[in-house]
């Protein structure tokens, strides 16, 4: 049986039935222990056969206590088992994530992950090292002035999208909504206009060695830009 102690950042709904499920099953077991060793009367006689039979019922539940602990309560029933929960955060990863060593690194995580609360870290972590991932490309394609393609889910249940690009800057949303999000801003000759790609949902970025003439394709009036550029 593991020792398993509720998470603090955990609701209450969601670890204290657990708490009180292995507390009734232990002191059920103490109770029998208790009787057999010699709480009971001494005209015991034939009901101490049913005593170790109940004893050995609860032995036999204590895995299933054990079990019940990687379940997660919520107010409207039981949400996913650990398994279920890993194999979508696996198939989240694949749909978030194009580098396959961010990829398997991630899937490791989250098959070694002990409760819901690892497995949704072990997606964060596989996320944000892609993001990193994805913003020294696009840094080091806009110092060269390089041409990218960029492969972009806008949801995570949505198809991905390709762009041909113009990498022109790393900064923030313009608007209230998309302000709190960092975002690729690119010129995509696509749509031959600037766009902006928020950096989480970019799956992955391939440089290319065409490069761009950035008069081409800056946008009319001053810019400050957070990415240094010699351009």
């Amino acid at each position: 049986m593991s020792n398993k102690n509720p998470n603090p950042k955990e609701p209450l709904h969601a670890w204290l039935p657990k708490v009180i499920l292995t507390f009734l099953v232990f002191g059920a077991l103490f109770f029998v222990v208790y009787q057999v060793t010699g709480g009971m009367s001494s005209d015991l006689g034939d009901n101490s056969v049913w005593v170790l039979i109940v004893a050995m019922a609860l032995l036999v539940l204590l895995p299933v206590v054990d079990r019940i602990q990687t379940l997660s309560l919520s107010p409207t029933g039981f949400e996913a088992t650990m398994t279920e929960a890993q194999a979508k955060a696996i198939k989240e990863v694949g749909a978030m994530v194009e580098d396959p060593k961010v990829a398997e690194a991630a899937q490791e995580q989250i098959l070694q992950a002990k409760n819901p609360e690892q497995v949704r870290a072990a997606v964060a972590q596989a996320v944000e090292l892609n993001v990193t991932r994805t913003v020294d490309a696009v840094k080091n394609a806009i110092q060269n002035k390089h041409k990218c393609y960029v492969r972009y889910r806008p949801e995570p249940d949505e198809p991905v999208q390709s762009y041909h690009v113009a990498p022109l800057d790393i900064k923030k949303g313009k608007s209230a909504a998309t302000k709190t999000n960092d975002y690729l801003w690119a010129y995509s000759y696509e749509h031959a206009s600037i766009v902006s790609l928020r950096l989480d949902r970019i799956i992955g970025v391939e440089p290319s060695e065409e490069t761009f003439d950035p008069a081409e394709v800056m946008p009319k009036g001053k810019e400050e830009w957070n990415v240094p550029r010699a351009w």
